[in-house]
């Protein structure tokens, strides 16, 4: 049979096209296989002092055995650019406005955010004000970074992909990996104030107080303080049913109600608590889930200062040197983010004949500083980005009428950040912490410590400026000097508190503290108290000796105890439902009030409260939303005010939608229905694990085709917990480690993540841990038998 010439050449050519795509294919796999770190050997490594081993368990963790602490932070960097060299790459680059010369112009968004701050000039001279000794820490470990990065036999395997060679790491790299942390915690432009101050320019003080109170009714702070809610706003400043046209009026709809998840639980409680009479720590920062994971197991061991066996264990952050959370077997540490107030939008007051300059204490004119910085975008023209800068800081907004807003923010002082961190690893007792605290430059934390005498307490770290003339919570003009920052609050300032004997110290980002430590210490954000409250009401019913494993089972408490009253509501609004929504009350009756990866209760009662949400508080933020597109009603801390609201039914701030509040909420059941069934599921089926399902992706495998992607991102699967209970789990959100250890105790106690140690997908520890961590199994705090070792070398 004659094959025609069309058809010849058709198959010539998908054999062609194939045989090149197979080429490729191998040649990026014989690259991928190159790229492997080798876990066996011996390396050279410039500047050890003497012989060093890194070694390995089942796990992956990188375990040090050095003769000092300089050479072992030699071998954690050695460690840390083996498995996770892009990893810190991408954060310096982040830190630094630098990500598009790597990554192209879908970078530039981030570029441009980033740069206004100039922090690659500011983590210069981070490293110049370093004291000798500690600066002698962060240069080992460059050193040890560059070792490592030259051990691969090739390139790491993401640059090839990339078509780019990794660039050597240098000291003020490591101060940029604490600023790009700085951005995944603080406001770094002051948004919580621009939305605060929107609120009140649109719907007076008197909604900011009800909807974001400073003291709520039901608050979890350290010293037990509440306040009564204020009164929601009058008739007279927002009536939804005033000089309506029809009661179907058109109304906002947000997708997304749930406030910006930035928190973390910590808590301890003292040895008067505990068997052996250690205190005993636990520690969850929840932090955005990706691959590989934030954190990496370490555990260095080196004689300390009298020539004794010393260690410090735990978890390390790829790109900075020494143990950030974790225990050194005399104190044990943790951290969450404090969102205290750092930083201070300023109204610019503009010289009307002049306006290139400001006015300054009422005569005086100033004129702005315009800065200059080029972003490299691969393959693309350099992107010039143009900054006005004032004496208070840059100019970052403005307000409704056009008036320009600098933004004072203590990271942009270089005495912000330092590594006193590498400090606090060797301190020996919580009184010891104390006093290093105040000292430590990082973005702002609450730390948790427990020692190894019983001692347990909670304290603030990062600066924190002292206001004169204001309270931050709103922009100001500091004109005339009436108002104004006067340096730093003292150590003396710093709020403390310790655990009494029968007690413990908890955070769950919520307010620690009242009176005056709330007013020197200040709000950027902070969480209302459900999560904070189940910590504190668990930790109370602890009544017999307390175990590392009565901290574990709370750190996987997905008790929905915050959904309670709401389950009260909508069991009898539906009191006399028919239909579907009789089907919706019967399957809620049935629940549980665990937020399980299979409870359907905990699904509908979601959704229907998040419906809520949207009928209930859009219209009221309607005005203001429409006057500033940039206003977030998420980032308050509306739930008090969403409940009172409810419980009181006032008629002027009811949905002009409805005619009555029954109403409304029996709305919200139907839409949660027609929500949960337009995809075909039945009310039945519908489970909150089909909503809440782990997407732990790795950067690529955002970008790469599925099959490749696929093979990099974690196993996608609907997980328990949520972001108001301890257990802290969104679809790319949650625990990035738990631990939980007592100094002195560390074989008995716990410490998991996700993800594996290695961001190499052929090596043996991409995964190793990871099921563990999604299923809330154990891994033990200190690390197993080596299973491979690389010996060092001067």
């Amino acid at each position: 049979m004659k094959i025609a010439p069309h058809v010849r050449w058709v198959g010539i050519l998908c054999c062609t096209i194939a045989l090149i795509f197979f080429a490729t294919f191998a040649w990026y796999w014989s690259k991928l296989n190159d790229s492997l770190p080798p876990l066996d050997g011996e390396f050279f490594v410039t500047g050890l002092n003497a012989e060093a081993t890194l070694s390995r368990d089942e796990l992956g963790t990188a375990i040090i055995d050095a003769s000092n602490r300089t050479d072992a932070m030699r071998a954690l960097g050695f460690a840390h650019a083996q498995d996770r060299f892009l990893q810190m790459d991408l954060m310096r680059r982040r830190g630094a406005g630098e990500l598009s010369a790597l990554l192209g112009e879908i970078a530039l968004g981030a570029d441009r955010f980033a740069i206004v701050h100039r922090f690659r000039e500011r983590a210069r001279e981070v490293i110049e004000n370093e004291p000798a000794a500690r600066r002698a820490l962060v240069d080992a470990y460059t050193e040890g970074v560059n070792a490592g990065l030259g051990s691969l036999g090739v390139r790491p395997w993401e640059y090839v992909i990339l078509g780019a060679e990794p660039r050597p790491w240098l000291p003020e790299d490591s101060a940029l990996v604490f600023y790009a942390m700085v951005f995944d915690l603080q406001d770094a432009n002051g948004a919580y104030e621009q939305t605060l101050s929107s609120l009140r320019d649109t719907l007076g003080g008197a909604a900011v107080d009800f909807f974001n109170p400073t003291v709520g009714p039901a608050d979890s702070a350290l010293d037990g303080s509440v306040a009564a809610l204020r009164a929601p706003p009058r008739p007279s400043t927002i009536d939804l049913r005033a000089g309506l046209e029809a009661p179907d009026q058109p109304i906002l709809r947000g997708e997304e109600i749930d406030p910006t998840p930035t928190g973390s639980n910590a808590f301890a409680v003292p040895g008067s608590r505990t068997a052996s009479g250690h205190a005993l720590v636990a520690g969850d920062p929840h932090l955005t889930l990706q691959i590989p994971n934030t954190w990496y197991r370490a555990h260095l061991a080196y004689p300390d200062a009298n020539g004794a066996d010393g260690f410090e264990s735990g978890a390390t952050l790829p790109g900075v040197p020494g143990v950030v959370i974790g225990s050194n077997g005399h104190l044990a540490w943790t951290f969450t983010n404090a969102t205290v107030d750092t930083g201070d939008l300023v109204a610019i007051d503009l010289n009307q004949r002049a306006p290139e300059y400001l006015y300054h204490r009422g005569t005086d004119s100033l004129e702005f500083d315009v800065h200059e910085d080029v972003i490299e975008v691969k393959d693309g023209e350099p992107v010039t980005v143009e900054t006005t800068w004032t004496i208070w800081g840059p100019i970052t907004a403005q307000s409704r009428k056009g008036k320009p807003y600098a933004y004072r923010w203590t990271f942009h002082d270089p005495a912000a950040a330092n590594f006193g961190l590498l400090d606090l690893a060797q301190a020996r007792s919580v009184e010891a912490g104390l006093t290093l605290a105040p000292k430590l430059g990082m973005p702002n934390q609450n730390l948790i410590m427990a020692d190894r005498t019983g001692e347990a307490a909670w304290t603030l770290v990062g600066k924190l400026p002292r206001r004169i003339g204001f309270d931050g919570r709103y922009p100001v003009s500091w004109t005339f000097g009436d108002r104004r920052w006067e340096g730093y609050l003292t150590a003396d300032e710093i709020p403390v508190q310790h655990a009494a004997p029968d007690g413990a110290v908890w955070s769950g980002n919520q307010r620690k503290l009242g009176g005056e430590a709330y007013r020197l210490t200040g709000d950027s954000g902070l969480d209302g108290a459900e999560r904070a409250g189940q910590i504190e009401r668990t930790l109370a019913a602890l009544t017999e000796t307390v175990t590392p494993g009565d901290f574990f089972a709370l750190q996987l408490d997905d008790r929905a105890q915050w959904m309670d009253r709401w389950h009260e509501l909508a069991l009898s609004t539906l009191e006399n439902a028919d239909g579907d929504r009789a089907e919706f009350r019967r399957i809620i009756a049935e629940w549980d009030g665990h937020a399980k990866a299979d409870s359907h209760g905990y699904r509908l009662m979601r959704e229907w409260r998040d419906e809520l949400v949207r009928l209930t508080l859009l219209p009221i933020f309607d005005k203001t939303a429409r006057r500033d597109p940039e206003f977030r009603f998420t980032r308050l801390r509306y739930d008090e005010a969403l409940w009172a609201l409810h419980r009181d039914e006032p008629i002027h701030l009811l949905n002009p939608a409805y005619q009555s509040w029954d109403e409304l909420r029996l709305q919200a059941v139907s839409n949660a229905i027609e929500t949960i069934t337009e995809d075909g599921t039945r009310l039945a089926e519908a489970t909150w694990g089909a909503r809440n399902t782990l997407r732990m992706q790795h950067p690529f495998g955002r970008i790469l085709p599925d099959m490749i992607g696929g093979w990099l991102n974690m196993v996608t699967e609907g997980l328990p917990g949520d972001s108001r209970m301890p257990r802290v789990q969104l679809p790319d959100h949650g625990a990035s480690l738990r631990m939980v250890v007592a100094p002195g105790d560390e074989s008995t106690g716990i410490l998991h993540l996700p993800g594996g140690q290695s961001g190499h997908p052929l090596s043996p520890y991409y995964r190793a841990g990871h099921r563990e961590w999604a299923h809330g199994q154990p891994l033990p705090f200190l690390p197993g038998e080596p299973r491979h070792t690389i010996k060092l070398t001067p």
